[in-house]
């Protein structure tokens, strides 16, 4: 859906990590407030200005695309929910055990990358906008250009227009391979990639749930 004025913005996309579910919490009980029409998996489409607007430049600018207010499961490694890297979500809601005998998460609930790599029939590549907390709240980005952190080392020639994967950590990489789509696939480098620093890519080749 497109952006709404009426979603509460009173911190930036890329700045939140709240205790509370509707971003705002009660400075005595500590219990979330009810009100501010942000609930968990709401998503918007922003344009470059609207995203512009909302970044907070010290973790970065954000760019046009599809951004979702979701909960880090508590068992996330902290170190690898941090701007840049890939996250990983359900796809679909499934309940109970998946093939590989481990229970599903909920809906709206993502995981750093080497804590969900064994749900990988189930799941999809979500970018962290900063820093949250496991078992926090925050926003995410699915679509569209986001920044991403790249590996310490990249595998293959980087070069803008090459298909970026993620790997451990939740870092990405230039394949080998720089034209063969695979399940790892988060999309598409626009800025030339960079080992161990930030880049932009165009998400693409990711599957996306509206609800």
């Amino acid at each position: 859906m497109p952006f709404h004025p009426t979603l509460p913005t009173w911190v930036a996309l890329n700045a939140a990590n709240s205790t509370s579910s509707t971003g705002n919490t009660d400075l005595r009980t500590g219990q979330a407030i009810q009100g501010g029409n942000l609930v968990p998996g709401d998503y918007f489409d922003l344009t470059n200005p609207e995203a512009n607007n909302l970044s907070y430049s010290v973790n970065g600018i954000l760019y046009a695309g599809r951004y979702r207010w979701v909960q880090v499961d508590s068992g996330a490694t902290a170190a690898n929910v941090k701007t840049g890297t890939i996250g990983l979500m359900p796809s679909l809601a499934v309940v109970g055990l998946n093939p590989l005998g481990t229970r599903n998460p909920p809906m709206n609930i993502v995981t750093s990358y080497d804590q969900g790599i064994g749900l990988a029939t189930n799941v999809r590549p979500v970018v962290f906008l900063n820093a949250i907390t496991p078992g926090n709240w925050g926003f995410v980005q699915e679509l569209g250009i986001a920044t991403v952190l790249g590996a310490a080392s990249l595998t293959g020639t980087p070069a803008i227009g090459v298909l970026i994967n993620s790997v451990a950590s939740g870092l990405s990489d230039v394949p080998s391979n720089t034209t063969a789509v695979v399940k790892t696939t988060v999309g598409t480098a626009i800025d030339l990639p960079k080992a161990a620093a930030l880049f932009r890519i165009l998400m693409q080749y990711v599957p996306v749930v509206q609800g």
